[in-house]
């Protein structure tokens, strides 16, 4: 079952505008949905990212959803992490044929050249998602991602805390709870207005 779709909007609990000044044609609001594992889905309604989706649902024993409830708006990117299945399944993913993929070489190995998105700093619409080399797997990456002037960061499954607390401040931090523990036990804390703990 699908969490809450969290907007971000204002001032409010969970707010993030899009900074000044705005074209009265571009998205003003971003969406978030929490999915499960590590799966979220970012839309302006314009361009939709699909962070470490679509992935096997209940793989390893966690969070299960239904795939097929995925109906991302606009163009739509999956940034993946790491290929592990309960973070990208591609088999979910390659019946989507107008959707394209960013992701490390054993993530994507499945995936057709022609759907892939190179480079390690990418724009996307109004995202430009930047992936970071964390350990986990041989390639696993993390994700910071700004979207008109706020900055989101997504951890994937690293264990290592040293790229998140050598970033900028940001604006939403997804975070695991052995991340979290991680930080806790060095005595650091990320500089992030609003952290959600995922892959729970």
């Amino acid at each position: 079952m699908r969490a809450s779709i969290l907007r971000l909007l204002g001032a409010a609990a969970l707010m993030l505008p899009a900074a000044p000044p705005l074209a009265a044609v571009q998205a003003r609001e971003l969406g978030i949905e929490l999915v499960g594992n590590a799966g979220v889905v970012l839309s302006d309604g314009v361009t939709s990212l699909l962070v470490d989706l679509p992935y096997e649902s209940g793989a390893f024993g966690y969070q299960r959803y239904d795939p097929a409830g995925l109906r991302p708006a606009g163009e739509v990117v999956a940034v993946i992490t790491h290929h592990h299945r309960d973070h990208f399944a591609p088999d979910l993913f390659l019946p989507h044929a107008a959707w394209r993929v960013i992701g490390p070489p054993t993530a994507v190995a499945a995936v057709p050249a022609g759907r892939l998105v190179p480079g390690d700093s990418v724009a996307v619409g109004a995202f430009q998602v930047v992936a970071i080399r964390t350990p986990h797997t041989d390639d696993h990456r993390s994700y910071r991602i700004r979207w008109r002037g706020r900055v989101l960061h997504f951890t994937g499954d690293t264990e290592d805390p040293a790229a998140l607390l050598a970033g900028p401040r940001l604006d939403l931090l997804f975070l695991t709870p052995w991340l979290a523990c991680a930080l806790a036990d060095a005595g650091r804390a990320p500089a992030s207005a609003r952290t959600i703990l995922y892959h729970r």
